[in-house]
């Protein structure tokens, strides 16, 4: 008897559980809805950090199970951060717009409004025009489609381009880290029509919601946050698990051989990039809301290779060790460079946390690669047992080295 997809796989329901038990803690030590013991600003790190854990998750479903080292998947982030900020600054602005011409004793034409909107948001850059790009930027629904759209299409021209003509291993992260900083070098240009160096800012209050105090839009975030980490978790542990999954992970480990028993190779490497893409677009549309500010920065090269060290912290090929890898970073991160901790003297120098902060996530990584290659969901896994089946030395198949179903499902 064939069992469901939760008996074959206990880690998902476990995960979904320590997520709801971890989201109605905090809620209820919140100051927006519980006894006040968590900071506003510590919900939002939280908030943020769970959208890392998902962007993490999507990098380990094309890295760590499809084989594709993508060196730019934080770029399709911080498109979608983009895509949200548009709306968010548009209907904020607005609000403000509207307020001040009403002072003037007159109703206020469109025209009027339109004209003071493209003032306020694009000034700082010496333009007083709406570029044609913030066309749909009044429209919350049309927003968000263009939210998921405009990455998705991305992912899939470049994808394709990509695949179709065969480029594997390094030269596939060059091709994704070049395109990560063709964007972050076209968006830093203040002709690009989203402020250039500046950004969007302005982020976190909510059109409509004036009144409402940060205290509680925080933990709607964080609510929303652990909500998509969940069905997201949930998702991806579905495609893995079945035969598609089984597929993914024989074209990581020996492509050619996939193609000779006649799999579109290439098919198959496309969705995944393509779905993870939307993924990590996904994460930061909520991501950026809680952070309140985005900027080309955001999409350097650089952050991508973080995402990949989160991962590999954690443990590629485990879904639940790259939300570890990218919660232990995350929140390590936000301490030490929060100024908090205090510098340690050493005679005539001293140690500020800030400034090593990136020396450490570097030993960090060399680490593990070193001493732990399956990260720290390795290590759990060797605390619970978790293995390859053993065969103890019987050909379990038409060949040796091959599963048979019974042996799978050890």
């Amino acid at each position: 008897m064939t069992r469901s997809f939760l008996a074959r796989t206990p880690s998902v329901l476990i995960f979904l559980a320590a997520l709801a038990v971890f989201t109605l803690a905090i809620t209820l030590l919140s100051e927006g809805f519980g006894a006040g013991l968590i900071s506003t600003s510590f919900v939002k790190t939280l908030g943020k950090t769970l959208c890392l854990c998902l962007v993490a998750l999507a990098m380990d479903l094309v890295w760590g199970y499809a084989g594709i080292l993508s060196l730019g998947h934080m770029a399709f982030f911080a498109l979608g951060g983009y895509m949200i900020g548009m709306w968010l600054m548009y209907a904020r602005t607005e609000e403000i717009v509207v307020t001040a011409l009403a002072q003037g004793g007159l109703p206020a034409t469109p025209e009027e409004v339109q004209q003071g909107i493209a003032t306020q948001i694009f000034g700082v850059v010496g333009s007083s025009e709406l570029p044609a790009i913030w066309t749909f930027a009044h429209s919350l629904p049309l927003q968000l489609t263009l939210a998921l759209s405009v990455p998705g299409l991305l992912a899939l021209v470049f994808g394709w381009l990509a695949f179709r003509a065969r480029v594997t291993g390094v030269y596939l992260s060059i091709l994704t880290q070049a395109m990560t900083l063709a964007l972050a070098l076209y968006l830093f240009q203040n002709d690009s029509g989203l402020r250039g160096n500046n950004g969007l800012s302005g982020l976190q209050n909510l059109p409509g919601l004036t009144d409402t105090s940060q205290d509680l839009v925080s933990v709607w975030f964080f609510w929303a946050s652990a909500l998509a980490l969940g069905l997201g978790y949930l998702a991806l542990a579905w495609v893995v698990s079945g035969k598609f999954g089984s597929v993914i992970r024989a074209i990581r480990d020996d492509e050619a051989r996939v193609r000779f028993l006649g799999y579109p190779v290439e098919a198959y490497k496309l969705f995944v990039f393509t779905l993870t893409a939307l993924v990590a677009t996904l994460a930061g549309v909520l991501y950026y809301p809680q952070a309140g500010i985005i900027n080309p920065a955001e999409l350097a090269p650089i952050a991508s290779i973080y995402l990949a060290v989160w991962v590999a912290i954690g443990g590629r090929g485990r879904l639940y060790g790259a939300v570890i890898g990218a919660g232990f970073v995350s929140l390590l991160s936000s301490l030490f460079t929060s100024g908090r901790l205090p510098d340690i003297p050493l005679g005539p120098v001293s140690i500020a946390w800030v400034d090593w902060w990136l020396v450490i996530l570097g030993f960090s990584f060399v680490a593990v690669t070193l001493l732990a290659p399956k990260g720290i969901g390795g290590l759990f896994d060797r605390f619970l047992h978790i293995g390859t089946p053993d065969r103890k030395g019987a050909p379990l198949g038409p060949d040796d080295g091959s599963l048979q179903e019974q042996e799978a499902q050890e």
